[in-house]
């Protein structure tokens, strides 16, 4: 297993992973490694561009435009 340091964490944010990780019964490294894996894991992460790109084509703007 690898080891990672994270220097410079304020401590209101470490006081919010103490609260989250007493609230799930966890110390707070392993809901430091939960939140991780939450987030670098999460099924279908699309980037921004792949969610633009996926986007439909409905029209010009001139489609949208207000009829007097």
């Amino acid at each position: 297993m690898h080891m990672m340091l994270i220097e410079g964490i304020d401590e209101p944010l470490m006081r919010s992973i103490r609260s989250r990780a007493a609230m799930y019964g966890r110390t707070p490294e392993e809901e430091v490694l939960t939140i991780l894996d939450n987030v670098a894991r999460r099924p279908g992460y699309r980037s921004f561009e792949e969610a633009l790109l996926a986007m439909p084509n409905v029209g010009l703007d001139s489609d949208f435009e207000r009829a007097d």
